[in-house]
């Protein structure tokens, strides 16, 4: 990883309607649109869990990259889409990000991008089933 453009998180903003970008503990941008290089996606359990317990939103879902680039909500929009498949997460289906056609669980992808359609991947990481002992 490169000290230059060390990793960001994103996860979409349901309260402003965009995606946040953080580096660390700091927003770099509120965007409509991101691309993403070398993505993670990442659940924290103890926030999905709060979340199936309560009904209330919560932050355990991100997506975790180099930002490639953003658009913010005032930026004209030239961010063309990536080829890729769609992909999703939902929190009652189980605690990974999955690929929308083939319902298979993904843990990354090459590239990721987050847009006003959603979570769309390109070369995608799947997660490898359980070894047996």
């Amino acid at each position: 990883m490169s000290t230059e453009n060390p990793s960001v998180r994103a996860f979409k903003n349901h309260r402003l309607g965009c995606y946040t970008i953080l580096r660390g503990q700091q927003v770099v941008a509120s965007a409509r649109r991101l691309r993403l290089e070398d993505v993670t996606f990442e659940i924290r359990a103890s926030g999905r869990r709060r979340m199936l317990e309560t009904g209330q939103r919560t932050l355990h879902a991100y997506a975790r990259g180099q930002l490639v680039d953003y658009v913010t909500l005032a930026d004209a929009d030239r961010l063309a889409p990536i080829v890729g498949r769609r992909a999703d997460y939902d929190p009652r289906q189980g605690a990974f990000f999955f690929e929308l056609e083939s319902g298979e669980p993904i843990v990354g992808a090459r590239f990721a991008q987050l847009d006003e359609s959603g979570l769309w991947v390109s070369e995608p990481r799947y997660l490898e089933p359980a070894r047996a002992a």
